[in-house]
């Protein structure tokens, strides 16, 4: 039985979507009166990427959520002051005035944000417990005027939290990152031109987050399940066709997942996410899946329907062919006609009687001069 290493899944765009989702339900429009971190009170440093507690909390007290903006897989707020009053006749009539800080959340491998009484995102592999308030392993915990109160949840302490002067979009990370899926879909040629000079698997160049943002694990190995496409297919190798077929099951797969508020359970049920997860592999219309390692990433596929071809199946083909090839044998390569060398023979050994050590025998000159060295030796001197 082929077990799935495939145990949990991460937040991907509609995870990340949906707390955004989250926020703007139950937090736009509020002011915050009160910021609290761990649920003994201390500051995560790892978590708060760059800031202190002091800042944080002076960045974001006082001030009203304006409105919750996504990219990939990252989320901010914008905050300010709600409503500002007029003067005079406008007195009742006021605009809003936005803070050149925001929070800006990424959510790692097990963040996710929670409203008291109200839910919390939903991974297929755990859901927050909610039961008790703070919720455990809450990192930041948020409380409205209104009397809301929303807490940001990390297990792993992978997520990261940071405070980010100015416009965030023209910012690092944000502006580092490729096209958002759900809100600025390219068109298809545009969409074709990111992948044509790619020579990376096209499992890989998907999950790049500088080619197209909020991609990750599950829905890249969704979209090529649909598209029929092999995760170590090369991405220049692919027709424009293919990678039209691509984009649109990306959007597909997003819009559905989003409208569903990542919500597994409500997820298509001939989606390969439902199989793809546990200990043991499941199989898809009878056809098993198999799991590999593309791009560093584990990686779910169902050979019976994702095949190679072009430039993967040639690759194969030339390395049975030299499989197959007879192994060169260095005698039959040389020609006949010359004559065969004669090996030489080691020289005879000889045996001292009294030590019993084996010598090499000398040559029987240098044997007969030895002879005549050790006579002269022996003989006496004259007097």
């Amino acid at each position: 039985v082929r077990r799935c290493p495939c145990v949990s899944s991460m937040p991907e765009l509609p995870e990340v979507e949906s707390a955004r989702a989250l926020c703007e339900s139950h937090c736009l429009g509020a002011t915050v009166v009160s910021v609290a971190f761990l649920e003994d009170g201390s500051f995560d440093e790892k978590i708060f990427a760059g800031t202190s507690a002091l800042e944080f909390r002076d960045a974001l007290i006082g001030k009203s959520l304006l409105d919750t903006k996504r990219h990939g897989k990252h989320m901010w707020w914008e905050l300010g002051v709600k409503n500002c009053k007029g003067k005079g006749k406008d007195k009742d009539k006021g605009t809003d005035t936005t803070s050149d800080v925001s929070p800006l959340f990424h959510f790692g491998m097990t963040g996710a944000m929670s409203v008291k009484g109200k839910g919390a995102m939903k991974y297929k592999s755990f859901e927050v417990d909610t039961s008790t308030w703070p919720p455990r392993f809450a990192k930041l915990v948020v409380e409205f005027d209104t009397g809301v109160c929303l807490a940001y949840t990390d297990p792993r302490r992978f997520g990261k939290i940071r405070l980010v002067q100015g416009v965030v979009t023209e910012q690092p990370p944000i502006s580092l990152l490729g096209f958002d899926p759900l809100l600025a879909m390219p068109d298809a040629a545009t969409f074709a031109e990111k992948f044509a000079k790619r020579a990376a698997p096209i499992k890989a160049v998907l999950l790049d987050q500088k080619v197209a943002a909020g991609i990750g694990n599950w829905i890249a190995d969704e979209c090529l399940y649909q598209s029929k496409v092999h995760p170590e297919t090369l991405a220049k190798t692919l027709t424009t066709s293919k990678l039209g077929l691509i984009r649109e099951k990306m959007s597909e797969i997003i819009i559905a997942a989003c409208k569903a508020n990542a919500d597994a359970d409500k997820f298509p049920k001939e989606w390969l996410f439902h199989s793809r997860w546990g200990k043991v592999a499941g199989s898809m219309n009878g056809h098993r899946i198999k799991f590999i390692t593309v791009g560093g990433r584990t990686t779910a596929f169902v050979p019976g329907v994702q095949k190679k071809v072009g430039i993967e199946l040639k690759k194969e083909a030339k390395s049975a062919w030299k499989v197959c090839l007879p192994k060169k044998n260095k005698r039959e390569a040389e020609p006949k006609d010359l004559p065969k060398k004669k090996a030489k023979k080691a020289p005879p050994v000889k045996v001292k009687a009294e030590s019993g050590v084996k010598v090499k025998a000398e040559p029987a000159i240098k044997q007969t001069l030895k002879t005549e060295t050790i006579k002269k030796k022996a003989q006496p001197k004259r007097k």
